[in-house]
């Protein structure tokens, strides 16, 4: 419920004010967008390697906005546990490395909880590093005072971020919602 509250109240927030979208920073040209290479790490052979720039996002760890519950489960495996938000009534699917929400059998959000150090994004492990990131997806596109957000085609990652710089979660939603 608390992971649904915080989806909610990161949404509301980009609505609070004008930030300058990546749009906005691409019309001026004093603004250089580092869309260079991060460093990724491949677990198949325990090595980084060179990451180019995402131009959409597909999945987080995995998991699509376009999965099924059927999708997950073959993905993923069995859930660790099963509950249920009374606040969005999605279902949400607790695995060891994400949680995935579900709204009548179709991904709604999907979940990285704090303390995570990477993430993998359409198959690349991204370090959650600013430079990174910069390297990975520019500039944010929504700076709220809970974090920053990337939208890349019609999926959008938000990083929450506590007030010392802590990484509180990440989420993968479609960007019509915020």
């Amino acid at each position: 419920m608390l992971n649904a509250l915080l989806l909610l109240l990161g949404l509301l927030s980009s609505l609070n004010g004008s930030t300058p979208t990546a749009y906005d920073k691409a019309l001026n040209p004093d603004v250089k967008l580092a869309m260079g290479h991060a460093q990724i790490h491949d677990s198949s052979v325990g090595k980084r390697t060179a990451a180019s720039p995402v131009d959409e996002i597909n999945t987080l760890n995995d998991v699509s906005l376009a999965d099924t519950r059927k999708d997950v489960i073959s993905k993923k495996g069995k859930p660790v546990k099963i509950t249920k938000d009374s606040l969005t009534g999605c279902t949400e699917y607790h695995y060891k490395d994400v949680t995935v929400g579900l709204f009548e059998d179709q991904v709604y959000y999907v979940h990285l909880g704090a303390g995570s150090k990477e993430m993998k994004v359409n198959e690349q492990w991204v370090e959650l590093q600013p430079a990174s990131l910069t390297r990975i997806f520019g500039p944010a596109d929504y700076i709220a005072e809970d974090g920053v957000v990337y939208t890349r085609g019609y999926s959008a990652i938000k990083i929450y971020k506590s007030p010392n710089g802590g990484i509180q979660g990440i989420d993968l939603f479609d960007s019509a919602s915020e």
